[in-house]
């Protein structure tokens, strides 16, 4: 999660002007407003503009292990590019969902998607919650962390006496829109199974959490062998950079070392679009040694196709759980329980505490931009666990 900060920002610079002049021409949403409860059948009406007719609605229905995607609507326009579709929320996941909206652009071809975030409070119960198995990542192990977000968060901005830090713990921050400590007003909500954690460009905030806290490092670390993972929805605009890793805690003698494990289990880059991460359907997994180096180990990102993974949705189109095995020898990364990746294992990962974080940051080397969706987005984690 480091970046130069010199070359993030000429790069930054550069590339959200080069976006400006396909900007104009986007496909919204009217009405409901993005991130709106529904229920029953509702009504959404939407704005192309300057698109061929129709467009397409799509959104990934329960059903099995990984449920699959569908096609809500075919959206006719009018002469002036309005629409509308109606969205039988009753056939479809209760909690976050997504509904996707494609279109063609007339004057360069340009396919544009717009992520319309709904919470369905009605609809079917799928794979919510902490399942009463163990993954299949965690044969053999105990369970010695869990936390399914069905009660009053315990969040503060140092962690120091509640279960979370709302920061890194060694005050080394990079999300372009802030991290921030929780208020009433974000970047922290609990709802249902759910906790929500909210990109808001208009206060610019965002959230973090972190199992161990900034004031000395105490709170929640394993030591290999563990397993752990995480299911979550996030939400694909553009410079949304949402993550589940780990760092060894390299807190020793009252101060911040400067050698550390790194094991991204999802980075994910959101942003559909020319010169942009284009990554909706695909996200990295990377392991860094900070500090030092070690024969035959390197850090590099290694890209997950999820069209290719079990159901094949992406990470914006519906909850997915996330694993990491960490072995004496092997670091094993799941998606939906199905091994994606294998690498060998590095020092400080297999010998030190490790402590996780879950966050949803912003920037990253790309532009952020979230005015699509009224500048507000919202990430939802169902649930964490942790085997040793």
């Amino acid at each position: 999660m480091k970046r130069s900060p010199l070359i993030l920002a000429l790069f930054s610079a550069f590339m959200f002007a080069a976006m400006q002049h396909v900007s104009a021409q986007i496909i919204a949403v009217t009405s409901p407003d993005y991130r709106s409860d529904v229920y029953g059948t509702t009504s959404i009406h939407v704005r192309a503009e300057g698109y061929l007719s129709p467009l397409e609605a799509r959104s990934w229905l329960p059903g099995g292990q990984y449920g699959s995607d569908s096609t809500v609507a075919s959206i006719s326009l009018d002469g002036k590019g309005y629409g509308s579709f109606d969205f039988p929320a009753d056939r479809y996941p209760h909690g976050p969902i997504t509904v996707r909206i494609t279109g063609k652009r007339i004057s360069d071809g340009y396919i544009d998607t717009c992520y319309l975030q709904l919470y369905n409070t009605a609809g079917i119960s799928w794979n919510e919650g902490i399942p009463k198995t163990a993954p299949p990542g965690a044969v053999g192990m105990s369970l010695v962390f869990s936390d399914d977000f069905t009660g009053s968060l315990s969040i503060s901005g140092s962690g120091y006496g509640t279960r979370y830090g709302a920061h890194k713990p060694d005050g080394l921050d990079f999300s372009q829109i802030p991290f921030s400590d929780p208020t009433p007003d974000g970047p922290f909500f609990q709802r249902d199974t759910y906790l929500i954690i909210r990109a808001n460009a208009l206060r610019n905030t965002t959230g973090l959490i972190s199992s161990i806290n900034s004031r000395d490092a105490t709170g929640f670390t394993v030591k290999a062998p563990y397993y752990m993972e995480c299911r979550f929805i996030a939400p694909d605009a553009i410079g949304t950079w949402p993550a589940w890793w780990t760092l060894t805690d390299e807190y020793k003698d009252g101060k911040w070392g400067d050698k550390s494990d790194e094991l991204d289990i999802i980075e994910a880059y959101g942003g559909d679009g020319p010169r942009h991460p284009n990554a909706p359907r695909e996200y990295m997994i990377t392991p860094h040694m900070w500090g030092y180096k070690t024969a035959d180990i390197t850090s590099k990102a290694n890209p997950v196709d999820m069209r290719k993974v079990g159901g094949g949705g992406g990470w914006a189109d519906t909850p997915h759980t996330y694993g990491l095995l960490v072995t004496k020898h092997m670091f094993v990364f799941y998606l939906d329980n199905i091994e994606v990746l294998k690498l060998p294992a590095s020092p400080l990962a297999v010998q030190d505490p490790t402590y996780f974080m879950v966050n949803l940051a912003t920037g990253g080397g790309w532009p952020v931009d979230l005015s699509r969706y009224g500048n507000i987005v919202d990430m939802y984690v169902d649930y964490i666990r942790v085997y040793r």
